[in-house]
């Protein structure tokens, strides 16, 4: 099927993409800059003014296109590196931020493991596009599997991935638990025991087993709500005695973070587990916030001596946050595979094997966090700490939020927890030294409570980097003597660098002296050179990189003891880096010492340094040195797939431009990769960039959108939205055939169970009949609906523009009846834009672009791949108030990213010859090869309904056997998702070849 475009539409608004796209592209990081990071202190800006964020913030928020709930720091993740936070300003707010992204990252910013990792090749298939994780084998989450079933404790055998994170992690457990529930007793099993102070997510399954009544109450269900406990063993035994026919699971925190890093004790946890198994109920461990070495052990739950057998292993435990996606580990198996972000799958792992990295904070942090109690007796109270995990108490809700309302002016981030607890979450980014200052910051802090001048703001951090009386020079002849005794004052024997050697890399590369030029005083130096004249230098000598001639490596950098304080260091190293990147090398590496060149250690990591190797047995005896890499170009770029004759129909939705789109070598993409933040408290350029590209693009009927981090999430927070402009509302309606997800319990209510595993649903949501099949049954079973249960029960129709199961399509005539029908029953119409947004109808950036202008929908859904999605939303539904419909992530930076450069790239495209050469080989080739059978979907997403599951699974397995690669709808259905990019040549040749062979043998007798 082919939709007719709105040109008129198209030609306003590709001007004003076009203006928008130059003025973004000028704005952008570019990839071969270099980014000088903080790496040693807190910056305040005077008055705390930051112009640039404003500006940024005021252009994401696009007047109330989103919601103005963001912090007034816009991120840069390009100068942010671990604990230092770092605005986009040129007088940039840095903090310090003490709760390492809410416990998301185990060494702060720029993870020197996630960037090695980029560099080495490791994100080579997953950082330009995501692989389809249903499609493929992905060896980065095979990988990841495997690490996670060696840590596992006894009986959890079974690993499954979920994209979005905590909530999603534990809606896919509790979808599992009550496949291995006790059979139902007098009725289903509907609700799950959960506890006071615990916090599961903000999906509608995980909220129901959220305490906090402000957050669970308004979308509760009714007969779903959750049965909730005291931690009381004798409470929970009278409960699962009075209402455990209707439960079928039993879902706790270790240590409920978000209650107030309340830390439940293990004789409760382990008296649990056996009421648990004497009542054959799943128990489900929640380690969102707790799990990958947050409170020392890689799991709290074994941090309490519990999970060393079978006895006291939970059935199910989840993980997420430091896991950078939803991790769950299972006695059972996951019924259906997941679509997940295979880069974030990979910085998972790559947080996994460095957490042990994070194992020195606790004996770091216990005397300074027993000495704020020392300090503030009847002020500081319950000081608890736990590995990376630090919190306490102070008196009421009032002193609380005096301590978090003067948080930016004390250069720190932390948040509250429970109604009194101040919490912390450290990573391996911190030292003694930083440590040090947060500690002095929260004194302070706790000092002025209630000082009314508080939050007056105190510039901080303004000076100079560097001494402007320093300049840096080319060594001369005479300067040699001054050189060498401060090499001789600076260095041990063993360290010192002979004059010959330096005269050498002098002579074969670079020498540079730091000058004061009032004095002429020789203040520090620095020499380097081409890595291949290192060759007898420990480290540089077992450089992978050696013979490649792309490489400088910094032979020394040493500064006067009686000049460190004036940024001479920094303006040495500067002057390096500039001169080996104009000379065209593409890394710099050297050695620091271990423990006694810390500053020049944060100098190399300023500029990007990650550590290659550790050398043992260094300057003639048993030092340590870090043999470190400065890169001063892009990740390689992914290699050309080995042509093994596959062509993939299969991955289009996730890969709408293929494996390696050219395009994306054009953006910055370290920083974000190696930074993963929570876009639902900041905003970055690149998001605030691609909310702006959004906005111009809303579809019809909408003029506001919410973030969300997958396709699942967005049905979810979907519905919330909806249940807060009607507030009676307790189901929501799809169509036969349709699709809306499949791990969330919300999303898997309103899917069509057709080919899932049993019991798909939670939620008694009705499906109609699909208005392309069958009008007259779909508006009689509208209005069948609305009598039975009121217009007012029913939350919105979920309708997919293009189904992507089904192959189902909305247009025209039956288009209109169906709104017509939810405008007479005052019903919100929802339209789904999975299969045919970003240009794929052929429409316009939407399917919707193609309805009649009758067709106006309350709320349109996109998910476009990876880690994001997006919910668009008209005026009536719109909900402005802050924090009321954000999740963790909302979303990642890295898949905002290559979602905008897919709208920016499709909306050059003429797909028309392409649309029009599916179409004409769907009809005239394939449909008549294959008698009964239904074609559907439209523009470059297509649909072949076969007679015969058999059918379809023969063609199926016969396309594979060919190095085609179909994706799978309904059982009977195969479906045509090419990359954009495919062309009619392709199509009429290599694709109609292998379907038609396929079919032919399939078709054929055995």
């Amino acid at each position: 099927m082919s939709i007719e475009p709105d040109s008129s539409r198209d030609l306003d608004l590709n001007g004003q993409l076009d203006v928008l796209e130059a003025r973004q592209r000028s704005e952008a990081p570019r990839p071969r800059a270099i980014f000088e990071r903080e790496t040693r202190r807190v910056r305040i800006p005077p008055g705390g003014e930051l112009p640039e964020s404003a500006a940024l913030l005021e252009r994401f928020y696009g007047g109330d296109f989103t919601v103005r709930e963001k912090k007034p720091m816009v991120v840069d993740t390009r100068r942010s590196v671990g604990p230092y936070m770092v605005s986009i300003d040129a007088r940039p707010l840095t903090l310090l931020d003490a709760c390492s992204q809410i416990a998301t990252q185990t060494h702060g910013f720029y993870h020197p493991g996630i960037v090695k990792a980029l560099y080495t090749g490791r994100f080579e298939h997953c950082l330009w596009s995501n692989p389809d994780t249903t499609v493929h084998h992905v060896p980065e989450l095979a990988a990841y599997e495997e690490a996670l079933e060696r840590l596992a404790p006894p009986a959890l055998e079974h690993v499954s991935f979920v994209c979005a994170g905590g909530a999603e992690a534990n809606e896919k457990a509790l979808r599992i638990a009550r496949l291995h529930a006790p059979p139902p007793v007098n009725g289903p099993r509907r609700r799950v025991l959960a506890f006071r102070d615990g916090f599961h997510g903000r999906t509608l399954a995980t909220l129901a087993a959220t305490w906090n009544p402000a957050k669970r109450a308004p979308f509760e269900f009714a007969g779903y709500e959750a049965v909730f406990s005291s931690v009381d063993l004798a409470e929970v035994e009278r409960l699962l005695d009075e209402r455990g026919h209707e439960i079928y699971a039993i879902i706790v925190e270790p240590m409920q973070a978000e209650g107030g890093d309340v830390y439940l004790r293990r004789e409760f946890l382990l008296g649990l587990c056996k009421l648990a198994r004497a009542r054959k109920l799943p128990l489900v461990v929640d380690e969102v916030q707790t799990g990958f070495a947050t409170g020392g052990p890689f799991f709290w739950w074994t941090r309490l001596g519990l999970g060393g057998d079978e006895a006291t292993t939970p059935d199910i435990l989840t993980c997420a946050k430091k896991a950078c996606l939803g991790v769950v580990l299972s006695r059972w198996p996951d019924p259906e595979s997941n679509q997940v972000h295979v880069a974030s799958a990979l910085r998972g792992l790559i947080q996994l094997e460095t957490s042990r990295d994070q194992a020195f904070l606790e004996q770091l942090l216990r005397p300074r966090a027993e000495g704020l109690a020392a300090a503030f007796p009847g002020l500081v109270g319950d000081v608890r700490l736990a590995g990376t995990a630090l919190a306490f108490d102070l008196p009421d809700s009032a002193a609380q939020t005096a301590f978090i309302d003067q948080r930016y002016q004390r250069g720190l981030m932390t948040y509250p927890a429970g109604d009194r607890t101040i919490r912390f979450r450290f990573s391996a980014g911190w030292d003694e030294r930083v440590v040090d200052d947060l500690f002095k910051r929260i004194h302070e802090s706790l000092a002025r409570l209630s000082d009314k001048t508080a939050k007056d703001w105190v510039a901080e951090g303004q000076s100079a980097d560097s001494d402007p009386a320093v300049i840096v020079r080319p060594i001369e002849e005479r300067d040699w003597p001054k050189i060498m005794a401060i090499e001789n004052a600076s260095y041990e024997p063993a360290r010192r660098d002979s004059e010959a050697y330096l005269r050498r890399a002098a002579a074969t590369g670079l020498g540079l002296c730091a000058v004061d030029t009032g004095s002429g005083e020789i203040l520090g130096f620095c020499f380097g050179g081409p890595l291949e004249d290192f060759r007898g230098v420990s480290g540089a000598s077992q450089d992978e990189r050696l013979g490649l001639g792309d490489t400088f490596y910094s032979a020394d950098v040493t500064v006067a003891e009686a000049a460190r304080s004036r940024g001479v260091g920094r303006l040495l190293k500067r002057a390096q880096v500039q001169w080996a990147k104009v000379h065209g090398f593409s890394y710099i590496s050297g050695r620091n010492r271990v423990g006694t060149t810390d500053a020049m250690a944060a100098l190399n990591r300023s500029y990007g340094a990650f550590p290659v190797v550790r050398l043992t047995h260094q300057y003639e005896g048993n030092a340590l040195a870090d043999y470190y890499r400065i890169p001063l170009v892009p990740p390689p770029a992914p290699r050309a797939p080995a042509d093994e004759g596959i062509l993939d129909l299969a991955s289009g939705l996730q890969q709408p431009f293929g494996c390696a789109p050219a395009f994306m070598g054009g953006h910055e993409l370290v920083g974000p990769t190696a930074s993963k933040i929570n876009l639902s408290n900041y905003a970055t350029i690149d998001t605030v960039h691609y909310s702006e590209h959004l906005r111009l693009l809303a579809p019809r009927g909408t003029g506001h959108m919410y973030f969300t981090s997958s396709r699942d999430e967005t049905i979810d927070k979907a519905l919330r939205c909806l249940r807060l402009g009607r507030p009676q509302g307790q189901i929501a309606v799809g169509l036969e055939g349709g699709y809306l997800g499949h791990v969330t319990a919300a999303a898997r209510s309103l899917s069509d169970p057709a080919g899932f595993g049993d019991g798909l649903a939670l939620f008694d949501f009705p499906r109609l009949p699909h208005p392309d099949a069958d009008l007259p049954g779909f508006t009689a079973g509208l209005k069948h609906l609305v009598e039975k249960t009121g217009a007012d029960k029913i939350l919105g129709l979920f309708v997919e523009v293009v189904g992507e199961r089904s192959g189902r399509v909305l247009a025209g005539a039956t288009a209109s009846a169906l709104a017509a029908a939810c405008r007479e029953h005052d019903i919100p119409l929802v339209l789904v834009e999975a299969a045919s947004g970003c240009y794929r109808s052929g429409a316009g950036p939407w399917g919707v672009d193609a309805l009649p202008a009758d067709v106006v929908p309350d709320m349109v859904l996109w998910y476009p791949g990876g880690q994001i999605g997006h919910i668009f939303v008209g005026d009536r539904y719109y909900i402005k108030k802050p924090l009321v419909l954000i999740s963790t992530w909302d979303g990642d930076e890295l898949s905002a990213i290559r979602a905008h450069e897919h709208l920016r790239a499709a909306r050059r495209l003429d797909l028309g010859d392409s649309i029009a050469a599916l179409d004409a080989l769907l009809h005239n080739d394939v449909l008549p090869a294959c008698p009964g059978a239904r074609l559907g979907g439209a523009g470059l997403y297509r649909t072949i309904s076969f007679p015969t599951v058999a059918l379809a699974e023969a063609v199926d397995q016969a396309c594979l056997h060919r190095g085609l690669y179909l994706g799978n709808g309904l059982p009977d259905t195969l479906v045509f998702a090419p990359p954009l990019t495919i062309t009619p040549a392709t199509i009429t040749g290599d694709l109609r070849r292998r379907v038609l062979a396929a079919i032919d043998e399939a078709r054929s007798p055995a």
